[in-house]
């Protein structure tokens, strides 16, 4: 007896068919512009690297250790050295990075380069202006303190004095895109402990992480990109089983081939990420 074919088959099996593609589609769609949103923010990442130098202690055993800086005793000074990288799609200009430290550490010497170039990155003029000025007034008021014993500095310029020494701002005129830079940094700390060092950029669309961070963010992005998807999908599969009951099999085979193709078409999506960075 030959088998039979129910006549309603098809008429089930093509509409169920084209719902699961769209379905698919929507996922697609909605992971696309969840992906451009995203990429409207530039992400820059950053490392910190703490050298400690040298400690001055009283010690019993070790005996009295001194450190100096420019004939000057001080407590503990650290090495910092911050490494900021531009892994975007995106050039960047008139850029300025701001470093300070906690209130019982200061700035002995800094310095930046232009990991490829080797350019020197400098202080931002406004800010370069304003420590100058600060330390010229601070070398006249050490002048007449020297003249007169009975002179106070004027709380104002105790604290101008304090904010340049444990605050930094530097200018990049341009940061290209998967270019990085270097900042070294020489600080003291009264306590003989570890400076806290800070680093923060303000600048439209963009934000700056840990490097650490970075790379956890983005792989919850894409855990999170994945099951909003797979969630959608399999919502409307289970929708149409039940609306279309006698094209199970099919549908089926559809859902598979279209996991298929989505780890088909992610892997080209990475490989055609992979080949923009060389190519840009």
């Amino acid at each position: 007896m030959e088998p039979t074919i129910d006549p309603t088959y098809f008429d089930k099996f093509i509409p169920a068919t084209v719902s699961l593609i769209i379905t698919g589609l929507a996922s697609v769609i909605i992971g696309i512009y969840f992906e451009k949103f995203r990429n409207k923010m530039i992400f820059l990442k950053y490392k910190i690297f703490f050298q400690p130098l040298a400690t001055t202690s009283q010690n019993d055993y070790w005996g009295d250790i001194a450190v100096f800086h420019n004939k000057r005793i001080v407590n503990h000074l650290s090495f910092v050295t911050v490494e900021i990288q531009n892994d975007s799609n995106r050039d960047m200009e008139n850029l300025n990075v701001d470093i300070w430290v906690n209130n019982q550490s200061r700035f002995l010497g800094v310095s930046g380069f232009y990991n490829e170039s080797k350019n020197a990155i400098l202080l931002e003029q406004g800010y370069f202006n304003y420590y100058t000025d600060v330390l010229q007034r601070n070398l006249i008021d050490v002048d007449t303190a020297k003249a007169d014993p009975n002179h106070e500095t004027s709380p104002q310029l105790t604290n101008e004095i304090q904010f340049v020494l444990s605050n930094k701002k530097f200018h990049l005129p341009v940061f290209n895109r998967h270019s990085s830079i270097t900042i070294h940094l020489l600080v003291e700390n009264f306590e003989g402990l570890e400076p806290i060092v800070t680093v923060n950029i303000l600048h439209k669309s963009t934000k700056l992480v840990l490097e650490a961070d970075r790379e956890s963010e983005k792989k919850q992005t894409t855990i999170w990109m994945l099951s909003i998807g797979l969630t959608i999908f399999t919502i409307g599969f289970i929708l149409l089983l039940k609306h279309y009951t006698g094209a199970t099999t099919p549908l089926i085979l559809c859902a598979i081939l279209g996991l298929t193709y989505s780890l088909v078409g992610l892997g080209l999506y990475q490989l055609g990420r992979y080949i923009k960075r060389l190519l840009s």
